[in-house]
């Protein structure tokens, strides 16, 4: 676990791919860090990556260009990603605004995360 002011980072091992979990807040005087840290979390040889913002309070529009971008960062490394988020919940209505979904799929559980992210299928329901 990795604090970073308003936010902590959580990574685990599953199988082929990681899971890591923030938790807090994403805003603009934490969101570089942040992205840092669950890039480096991810290694190179895994096969994916599920980024769990269950708990994820908040995510500002800083937040918003640095997943963006560490999403594109990941994709160039081969690996892919999926993002989950609570259903209706403010930070899923953010990134459904933004159209992230387009950068990688969004789910709204862990499970359906990881049950697609070896699959390359689409996602089976978009949170909304």
């Amino acid at each position: 676990m990795m604090p970073t002011d308003l936010a902590t980072i959580e990574s685990e091992p599953h199988g082929r791919h990681v899971v890591v979990r923030v938790i807090g807040e994403l805003d603009v005087f934490n969101a570089g860090p942040v992205a840092a840290q669950v890039e480096a979390a991810v290694p190179a040889g895994a096969h994916g990556a599920v980024i769990d913002f269950t708990a994820l309070g908040f995510m500002d529009s800083t937040g918003i260009r640095k997943l963006f971008a560490l999403a594109a960062r990941l994709i160039e490394r081969r690996q892919e990603v999926r993002v989950v988020v609570l259903e209706g919940g403010p930070v899923a209505r953010t990134l459904e605004l933004v159209e992230f979904s387009r950068a990688a799929p969004m789910h709204p559980s862990l499970d359906e995360a990881l049950a697609q992210l070896g699959t390359g299928s689409p996602p089976a329901h978009e949170p909304g």
